[in-house]
C-alpha cells in the first residue's frame, strides 16, 4: 500500500496487525525480549522518518499477529534524487525469528515501485531485540543521510550508461536468475526488457534495471511452457525473498554502471 501521505495508525493496523502486538509468540525462548514495531516506527517519526508504505506477510500463529512485516519510511525533509525518494525499508517480525533489520530504498514515483540498495552500497543494519536502543535509530537515520550523495552518483552512472541490445538481453538473462536461481528459460529476454510505460523506453542502464526490476518484483510476465501451457509470474508478496531479489538486482546494475 504506497501512499503520497504518511500512513496513519488505523491504516497500519488494517493491513499489518503484527506491528502492534504487545508481546511476543509463545514459541520464543525465555532470553526473547519483545520491542514492538510501532516503538520503532514512533522513534524513526521522532527523527522525521514517516511509514508510507507497509506489508505484512502470512503467519500461522495466533491469525497474523506475530507474523514478519515490512514498511518504507521517508522523510519529507530529504528531497528527491531526480524521480525517486531516499526512503528507510525495515523489516521484522515477533516470532523470534527474526531482529530488527533496516534498508536502504528509493521510491521511484513514476510508477510508485520500490527499490531496495545492495549490501555493497548500504550495509543493511541488524538490531536485535533486547539491545534496541534510540542511539540504534540515530545511527541508521546518520547512516542513510550520508549515504544519498553515493545513491545520486549511482543513479547518475546509472543513466549515463548505454547498453546495446546484446548487453541487454545478457543484463535480462542475468537478472533473470535473482528470482529463478537456476534460471528460467520459458521466459523471453524481450519480454522482460519491454517497457510497460513510454517513459521508460530507452536504452540507459538506469531505464533498463528499472523495466527488469519492475517486471521481476510486481509479476506479470507471461511465457509458456514446455508443456505449451501458458503462465504468469505471480507478484512477489514474501517480504525475504522481495528484498533479496531487490539488492541483487541493485548489484547487478552497479556490475553495469561500473
Amino acid at each position: 500500500m504506497v501512499k503520497n501521505e504518511p500512513l496513519s495508525e488505523k491504516e497500519m493496523m488494517e493491513i499489518a496487525p503484527s506491528i502492534f502486538t504487545t508481546e511476543s509468540c509463545d514459541k520464543v525462548s525465555q532470553k526473547y525480549s519483545f520491542i514492538p514495531t510501532i516503538q520503532v516506527i514512533k522513534d524513526l517519526k521522532d527523527k522525521g522518518w514517516l511509514a508510507y508504505d507497509v506489508l505484512q506477510a502470512n503467519s500461522k500463529y495466533a491469525g497474523g499477529l506475530y507474523g514478519k512485516h515490512m514498511l518504507r519510511f521517508r522523510n519529507p525533509d530529504i528531497g528527491k534524487i531526480d524521480e525517486t525518494v531516499p526512503e528507510i525499508v525495515l523489516t521484522n517480525s515477533h516470532d523470534g525469528r527474526n531482529s530488527f533489520k533496516l534498508h536502504a530504498g528509493l521510491l521511484r514515483l513514476v510508477c510508485a515501485n520500490g527499490l531496495v540498495i545492495a549490501d555493497e552500497t548500504f550495509e543493511q543494519i541488524k538490531i536485535k531485540h533486547q539491545w534496541y536502543t534510540m542511539e540504534d535509530v540515530n545511527k541508521v537515520t546518520q547512516s542513510m543521510t550520508r549515504k544519498i550523495p553515493q545513491l545520486a552518483s549511482n543513479i547518475q552512472k546509472f543513466k549515463t550508461t548505454i547498453l546495446d541490445d546484446k548487453m541487454k538481453k545478457q543484463f535480462a538473462r542475468q537478472a533473470i536468475k535473482t528470482r529463478w536461481t537456476l534460471g528460467n528459460d520459458f521466459i523471453e529476454t524481450e519480454n522482460i526488457l519491454r517497457p510497460m510505460r513510454g517513459a521508460d523506453e530507452g536504452n540507459d542502464l538506469w531505464k533498463v534495471y528499472n523495466v527488469v526490476q519492475e517486471k521481476l518484483i510486481r509479476g506479470g510476465l507471461v511465457y509458456n511452457l514446455a508443456t505449451g501451457r501458458q503462465q504468469t509470474a505471480r507478484a512477489l508478496t514474501n517480504i525475504d525473498k522481495r528484498i533479496d531479489v531487490n539488492k541483487k538486482l541493485w548489484a547487478l546494475a552497479e556490475e553495469y554502471g561500473n
